[in-house]
Parts: structure tokens; sequence; C-alpha cells
């Protein structure tokens, strides 16, 4: 019992430090970020290093899309244009599992410390988000430390029940399902470093969990698109298509070639699941973004013409 509440607990701070750390991003930069995309001219490596780097800094590829439909909406961005930051803000949210990625835990306590010391005593508006950040950016890292040490004692657990993995299919779905419920693909990319970490998870069902996770990440912008203009759902498809053609394509790469095995010899569990996540995303962009105009056309076929 001991086990499972640090577990919860664990969890728990994570997924509130990772809101803190976007939230926060979000209040300092998301003015300047939207006049970067709104700036955006027909360039798709420009439209796509953009999204990269607004979702790099905000950490919500959630948030960069749901601003790029708000930006078609008004009629400030063309559809074309979209496409590439769609494509470039799944890049950029694999900067929390490559941060998380990293033995830098021990640096939590003094974050969450000097952050409180900050917000106590500073009156500067701009120094306060700033101290939020540190704590959010302590509790991503300190909650990971709980959840290892809680997950290392269900690993013997966990082997009986699962024996040698939960198979492909059972992982790409709960990646799916998970990350569709939580509505965050950085968190749950970060809490499946911390189980590949104490053993939990292979090789293999963590990275069909990866290709799960980047299709329910598209959830979130599914909904955005709800109550939105045509192009908009024209664009929220195309976020849709790209994903499961990427996750297509990654299946088979990992059915016909020694794809999980060479991830394997990354000896450091996070870092391995970090590569495996960055690897998707960057080659799924290079692949699919010449391709944009063909997904354009699909998404016009796909969504009705008298969407409103």
């Amino acid at each position: 019992m001991k086990n499972i509440a640090g577990l919860l607990l664990g969890i728990g701070l994570f997924l509130f430090g990772i809101e803190m750390m976007q939230e926060t991003a979000e209040s300092l930069y998301s003015e300047k970020m939207k006049k970067v995309i709104g700036s955006l001219t027909g360039n798709r490596i420009r439209s796509a290093l953009t999204g990269a780097a607004v979702t790099g800094v905000i950490q919500s590829s959630c948030a960069t899309t749901v601003m790029t439909l708000g930006f078609i909406t008004s009629g400030m961005m063309t559809l074309e244009n979209a496409v590439g930051v769609i494509m470039g803000a799944n890049i950029g949210t694999t900067v929390t599992s490559l941060l998380l990625s990293f033995h830098i835990s021990s640096l939590a306590p003094f974050a969450v410390f000097l952050g409180a010391f900050i917000r106590l005593f500073s009156k500067s508006g701009k120094l306060r988000i700033v101290s939020i950040f540190l704590v959010a950016f302590g509790l991503m890292f300190g909650s990971m430390s709980i959840m290892e040490s809680s997950m290392t004692h269900f690993s013997g657990d966990v082997e009986q029940l699962i024996g040698n993995g939960l198979g492909k299919t059972k992982s790409l779905l709960l990646g799916f399902l998970v990350t569709a419920v939580m509505q965050s693909s950085s968190a749950t990319v970060g809490i499946l470093q911390t189980a590949a970490k104490a053993g939990l998870v292979t090789t293999t069902d963590a990275v069909f969990m990866i290709f799960g996770q980047n299709i329910g990440a598209v959830v979130p912008t599914l909904l955005a698109s709800l109550g939105s203009d045509r192009k908009a759902k024209q664009a929220a498809v195309i976020h849709l298509l790209f994903n499961l053609i990427g996750t297509a394509l990654f299946v088979l790469i990992s059915l016909f070639t020694p794809y999980c095995s060479l991830l394997d010899k990354i000896t450091d569990p996070k870092m391995r699941i970090s590569m495996a996540h960055i690897i998707f995303n960057v080659v799924s962009t290079f692949v699919l973004l010449p391709f944009s105009n063909p997904l354009v056309r699909i998404s016009d076929k796909v969504v009705s013409r008298n969407s409103p």
C-alpha cells in the first residue's frame, strides 16, 4: 500500500509540475509566440522550424496547435502554412522527454527552494512567474525519483503479470488511451521513461506505446476544432493524418527492421525512450513535410463542405 501511495504521489506531482511549467511558459511567451506564428509566410521548412521552436519553449504541442487553429479561423494564416507548424510542433514536444532523460533530479530540491524563496520575497511580476517555473521544474524531476522508487518495488509483480511484455497491439492501444485521457504526450512519455527505468516495460512495448501516444496527442486538437470553421477542422484532420501515417510507417519499420534492437543498444532507459520519441517525430516530419499539399487535398475531401 505504501508503494502504491508513493506512485500515486509521484504521478500527481509530475502531472502538476508539467502543467505548471506549460502554463508559466505560456504566460511568459505566448504573446511573442503568437506574433511569430502569425507572421509566417508560405515556406514549409520555416513553418516547421517555427512550430518546433514555439512548442519547445511553451512545451505544449496542444497550445501551439490551438493557436494555429485560431489563426486559420481568423484568416491570418493559410492552411498550407499551418501544416508545417503542426508537424514542427510534434518535434518541439520531444524537448520534455530529452530533459527528463538527464540525471539531474538532485537539483530538484534546490529549484523548489529557490522558486519558493523568490515567490515569497520578490515583488516583480516576471520574477514571480519565474519562481513558479522553478518550482514546476523541481516538481517534475523530484516526482520522477518518487515514481522510480515506487515502481521498482512492482517490477517482480509486473513480470509475473505480463510475462515477456504486453505485446505490440496492446502497447499501442494503451499509449493511445492514456494520452487521449491525459491530453499530454509529454506527461505520458515522461511516465513511460520512469517505467522503463524501473524495468516495467520492454523496449518493444515502449516503442509501440510511443506510437499510440502520438495518435492520442491528436485528441485535444480534434476537440478544439469542433467549434471552429471548416479550415480549422481540416487542420485538425491533417494533424491526425500526419500522426496516423507516421505511426503506420514506424510500425512497418519496427516489424521488418532491427529498429527496436538498435534502440536497445542505448543503455540508459530514459534516453532510449527519449530517442525513440525524437526519431519518430523528426523522421515523420522529414518524410511527410514535402507532401503538405496532398494532405491538404485529402483533408478537403474528409471534411464536409457543408461544415460551417
